[in-house]
């Protein structure tokens, strides 16, 4: 059974280095699973009430979902091609 997991960043404004540090952090989260035996697969998002349209994009060709507030509720927006896994 192939179990995912989806690993958040929420800033109320994210930037592209936050976007940068949050890759980082799920190599380093992979490394530990691995070590521990973990096998789900990591999926990634970035949140915020706020998005700059290039952030979107670098997030969205990074393989990452993108959560924003649309309403009273949120729009989530799949990545460009295929999710990356981690």
């Amino acid at each position: 059974m192939l179990l995912y997991l989806i690993v958040g960043r929420v800033k109320s404004k994210p930037t592209t280095e936050d976007v940068q540090d949050h890759i980082e952090r799920l190599k380093k989260m992979r490394t530990y699973a691995d070590l521990r035996g973990d096998k789900r697969t990591f999926l990634a998002a970035v949140a915020g009430a706020v998005i700059a349209d290039n952030v979107k994009d670098y997030a969205l060709k990074q393989g990452f979902f993108v959560i924003e507030p649309s309403g009273e509720t949120f729009t989530i927006i799949s990545p460009i091609g295929d999710p990356k896994e981690w």
